[in-house]
């Protein structure tokens, strides 16, 4: 993404990759992304002994886009598909209800097809009821 001032947003194989050690946290990138997928996400600074109690704080209410809080550093944040673990995305592991699913495009191609065969057989069905029905009046 030309948006990020230390292009930390790398674009490998048509996938999007955001290095977090180089994230200066401006937030531009979640900004400008078109599908929402990228978050701003606090983390603590490591040697910081901790926030103090007076701090204010930006009142939540107003979104994460505008949070901040002394002594974290917002850094973005996107889902990979943990593309450094080769079994995959680790949320589909954990998941307790099977909810989710990891599909590789092939699958999905293969899908398609046979549900476009599928409506197109039924379209030419019902086009062929449609004119039997027309030459019985």
């Amino acid at each position: 993404m030309q948006v990020c001032p230390v292009r930390a947003i790398t674009n490998e194989n048509g996938s999007i990759h955001i290095n977090e050690q180089t994230c200066v946290g401006c937030k531009m990138c979640a900004v400008v992304c078109p599908f929402g997928a990228i978050h701003p996400s606090g983390t603590s600074l490591a040697g910081v002994a901790g926030m103090k109690y007076d701090t204010p704080t930006f009142p939540s209410s107003r979104g994460e886009m505008l949070q901040w809080e002394e002594g974290i550093t917002t850094r973005a944040v996107k889902c990979d598909l943990c593309s450094f673990d080769p079994e995959g995305p680790h949320c589909v592991k954990a998941c307790a209800t099977n909810a989710l699913s990891y599909v590789d495009e092939a699958a999905v191609t293969s899908t398609l097809r046979l549900e476009r065969a599928v409506a197109a057989e039924a379209s030419d069905q019902y086009a062929h009821d449609f004119t039997r029905m027309g030459a019985q009046r």
